[in-house]
């Protein structure tokens, strides 16, 4: 793991990020050492970023920490976050900050193979997702929804599920 470049640092306690979920995330995979689709991804990031009036990494920084952290890994995943940084307590957005970056490898999850074949069983979600107009499409950090919805579909015992809105349409 990488924070603001430097391997196995510490996230600060003070970071918006973990007081108010103020940041955002993108999650792509690696091949063959490399991200794919990574134009889509860092334009989906400026536009997150923007969206939230929040500082967006420089590209070529990103690129640079991605391989890094990828190394010689043929298959993986990375995370990147980006926050806000430290800022005085309260919810209203600092006039100055300095934004932190979380950059995160892990392997490529492996699924059983009867899931490419076959298909999987899904459930129908019981939570449902909130409407916020202005969020639609953001990959926040606040994710309580996905999360207790990702528990509600262990305890039946399904591997994926599906969320819907207030309205029943699937998300």
């Amino acid at each position: 793991m990488l924070v603001n470049g430097l391997p196995n640092a510490c996230i600060q306690a003070e970071d918006r990020g973990l007081s108010y979920g103020d940041g955002v995330f993108r999650t792509l995979r690696i091949r063959n050492a490399k991200p794919l689709h990574w134009q889509h991804h860092i334009e989906k990031l400026r536009h997150d970023c923007h969206a939230l009036a929040l500082p967006c990494p420089d590209e070529e920084t990103l690129l640079a920490e991605i391989i890094q952290l990828a190394g010689l890994r043929q298959d993986a995943v990375v995370k990147i976050i980006v926050t806000r940084g430290c800022a005085q307590r309260g919810y209203a957005i600092p006039a100055t900050s300095q934004p932190t970056r979380i950059l995160d490898c892990q392997p490529l999850p492996q699924y059983p193979p009867e899931y490419a074949t076959s298909g999987i069983a899904v459930h129908i979600c019981r939570i449902k997702l909130g409407h916020q107009p202005i969020l639609a499409g953001i990959k926040h950090l606040n994710r309580l929804e996905n999360v207790l919805a990702a528990s509600e579909c262990t305890e039946a015992g399904f591997p994926e599920g599906l969320l819907e809105d207030e309205a029943g349409a699937v998300i």
